[in-house]
């Protein structure tokens, strides 16, 4: 099998792996400091709409 073909496989590997440690790591239900996070996706989106400013979503996995 020529490498090439093997990328798909390595990129997911690496992927599953960095979320694998990141989750190890454990997470917060708190957002970040920093701008002031909307934790309601349609309100955040009509804002951004209205004010023509783009969309940056900051997801993490709860337990």
């Amino acid at each position: 099998m020529p490498l090439p073909a093997l990328r798909p496989v390595l990129v997911a590997a690496v992927l599953l792996a960095a979320l694998a440690a990141r989750s190890a790591f454990g997470g917060s239900e708190t957002p970040p400091e920093g701008p002031p996070w909307k934790r309601d996706f349609l309100e955040a989106q009509k804002e951004a709409l209205k004010e023509g400013k783009p969309i940056f979503i900051y997801l993490t996995k709860t337990y």
